[in-house]
């Protein structure tokens, strides 16, 4: 009989006092200040993590994550005030999750066994250029070509493709065995058979590396992590993962920047009190800080109810924590005045930028909306008994009761 072995870190708290042991070593915040100054993704924060077992203790032996490190490891990665790197290590993870849930292949569980432990890293795009979040209007293809597929095609958003060893690409899947039908695939490709293009100067989340790619080339079969017709299904499996990751690390922004902005208002006066004295700027603080504190609740709630997480509830905590974060990025910049808009002295700007960019990242707004409104139920019973709407036939009904009486 074998004996499953636990994990050393499968303890949330072992968990994450290790992770912030990592975040707080001066070797890894040289790291992320240097990615963030130079705008391009650092493959060594992957390395470190792989190095240091983090992947792993996610992971374990499932096919999917544990939530709850998901959520420590994203929020911790967003009190650094890092939107660019914390995305990436966002994007390679998701990409494990489809590996390790749907890779049946030999050379897939390996590459996302080298993904986990830092020895590869991994990005996802299925975004090209006029088609954005619409899957239908993809145009890249995958064509069967003799035991494997010819993959053709660019994309325009890849990140952090500039350092990534592999890509996961979703493209039109063409199959004469399926009478010429064209449904999405995923595909995983090498970056050695593409071309990666200029990375873009973004908005925000620089240090995210993104840039265009490429590739007309062949890949054998045991490449595809998920035939035709089934593509959107594990598409949507990881993009859950992936929103659910954003969400909570937004909630660790503005964890950081509310913290940062209360040491600025304690210390900073204004018209001979500190600026926490005035009760106006004291109190938007306090319902900002209220409202994350209760998304935070509500994102442990999802992780307690593990039927209750799915595509539609990952969209509503990622679209609505996204907004809230805006909204607690733009008020700690204006309090912090003049050296708020002032990139030398202070990241607020940086940081405002940063979550800005996880409105369009991982499905706009509109889009997750979309995606909450389709499970929307009419309560057609209690309609039916709290209302009752004036109609033109009841004054006529009306009259006539009035004639009979008189």
């Amino acid at each position: 009989m074998t004996t499953r072995t636990e994990h050393p870190m499968s303890d949330i708290a072992s968990f994450t006092h290790h992770l912030d042991r990592i975040l707080a070593l001066e070797s890894t915040r040289r790291i992320i200040d240097d990615a963030e100054a130079a705008g391009a993704f650092p493959r060594q924060i992957i390395e470190l993590l792989g190095r240091e077992g983090i992947f792993a203790a996610k992971w374990q032996e499932n096919p999917l994550p544990a939530l709850e490190h998901t959520r420590v490891l994203s929020e911790r990665f967003g009190r650094l005030g890092c939107g660019g790197i914390a995305s990436g290590v966002t994007l390679h993870d998701s990409a494990i999750a489809m590996l390790r849930r749907f890779g049946r292949s030999e050379r897939l569980r390996d590459v996302a066994d080298r993904a986990m432990a830092g020895d590869a890293v991994l990005c996802i795009s299925a975004t090209e250029a006029g088609a954005g979040s619409d899957m239908l209007g993809i145009g890249s293809t995958a064509v069967r070509e003799g035991d494997g597929y010819r993959l053709r095609g660019h994309k325009k958003m890849a990140s952090p493709s500039t350092v990534a060893d592999y890509i996961v690409l979703a493209l039109r899947g063409i199959d004469d065995r399926r009478e010429g039908r064209d449904d999405l695939a995923l595909f995983l490709l090498p970056t050695s058979q593409l071309r990666v293009g200029k990375a873009f100067d973004i908005v925000g989340a620089r240090s995210i590396s993104t840039a265009p790619v490429l590739f007309d080339t062949w890949v054998p079969a045991d490449m595809m992590i998920a035939r035709p017709g089934t593509g959107l299904a594990v598409l949507s499996m990881a993009l859950a993962q992936e929103r659910f990751a954003m969400a909570a690390q937004i909630l660790g922004a503005c964890h950081l920047a509310l913290g940062v902005t209360v040491a600025r208002m304690k210390r900073r006066k204004s018209f001979g009190a500190t600026l926490f004295d005035h009760q106006a700027l004291r109190l938007r603080v306090a319902d900002l800080q209220a409202r994350v504190d209760m998304m935070r609740l509500a994102l442990n709630g999802l992780i307690a109810d593990g039927a209750g997480f799915n595509v539609r509830s990952a969209s509503a905590a990622k679209v609505t924590v996204v907004r809230l974060g805006c909204e607690v990025m733009s008020e700690c910049m204006h309090i912090f005045g003049s050296a708020g808009v002032l990139e030398s002295e202070s990241p607020l700007g940086r940081w405002w930028r940063d979550v800005k960019m996880a409105r369009i990242g991982g499905g706009t707004d509109e889009m997750l909306w979309e995606i909450v409104a389709a499970g929307l139920e009419p309560d057609h019973a209690s309609y039916d008994r709290l209302v009752s709407e004036w109609q033109p036939e009841q004054l006529a009904e009306a009259q006539a009761v009035e004639l009979q009486v008189g």
